[in-house]
């Protein structure tokens, strides 16, 4: 059960929250449960806190610490965590749908199954995320850092990765019809079985053709004319053909 004194006290405002986690930092944050809705939070410090199934919705949490913090289940429903540092923070589960993220720190966080439709994701570091059965359909993640992400069986329908790093990451099983990766890294990136329908492959960065041959398909996907032709040659069968 939440802690009501720390409910109460985070309701009075960032200054005095923050003032008074600076002269208790041992004590532990729980702040489960509570209703957060619409509130203005910037900078405040939850850095290891127990926020599951709290709900942000709207909330202002622009440049908020949330390393290492419980965010399960939680409701961050366009919210804006613009700069905000949630580092190893568990997000599985969580309810993020149009929230702002922009040039957020979320390496190594766990977003298993976490819906981030619409979300804006730009230029956020998510090396070695866990987005495993992610939604992320229709999200802007123009030129965020994916390095060694987990983005198996995510679902990124119209998905903006233009420019963005998935060096090593894992897309196996990903559904990217209708994204746009024009001028992504892709380097030692899994695509095995991945849905490239109608995707924007151009200009991609470090790809090789075995890597685009695994993918499940390639049907009216937009890539450069060079790596189209050897492609439609060798495996016509990801363009619905032979």
């Amino acid at each position: 059960m939440a802690n009501q004194e720390q409910l109460k006290l985070i309701k009075e405002g960032v200054e005095t929250w923050n003032a008074w986690r600076m002269t208790n930092p041992s004590i532990r944050v729980d702040l489960r449960g509570g209703n957060f809705s619409g509130m203005h939070l910037p900078g405040v410090d939850l850095d290891g806190a127990n926020l599951q199934d709290v709900n942000f919705n709207k909330a202002n949490l622009s440049g908020a610490m949330l390393s290492g913090a419980n965010l399960t289940e939680s409701s961050l429903m366009e919210a804006n965590l613009s700069g905000a540092n949630l580092k190893n923070a568990n997000v599985s589960d969580a309810d993020l749908l149009k929230v702002i993220l922009v040039r957020a720190n979320l390496e190594r966080a766990h977003l298993s199954k976490t819906d981030l439709t619409e979300a804006d994701v730009t230029e956020a570091n998510l090396t070695e995320a866990n987005l495993h059965l992610a939604n992320l359909r229709g999200a802007k993640l123009v030129e965020a850092n994916l390095e060694g992400s987990k983005l198996r069986e995510a679902n990124m329908v119209q998905a903006d990765l233009g420019g963005a790093n998935l060096a090593s990451a894992d897309l196996a099983q990903s559904n990217l019809r209708q994204a746009n990766l024009r001028g992504a890294n892709i380097e030692k990136a899994s695509l095995i079985h991945a849905d490239l329908e109608e995707a924007d492959l151009q200009t991609l960065q470090n790809m090789t053709i075995l890597q685009l041959s695994k993918s499940r398909s390639l049907l009216r996907a937009r890539l450069d004319p060079p790596i189209y032709k050897q492609l439609a040659k060798d495996f016509p069968h990801l363009f619905g053909q032979g």
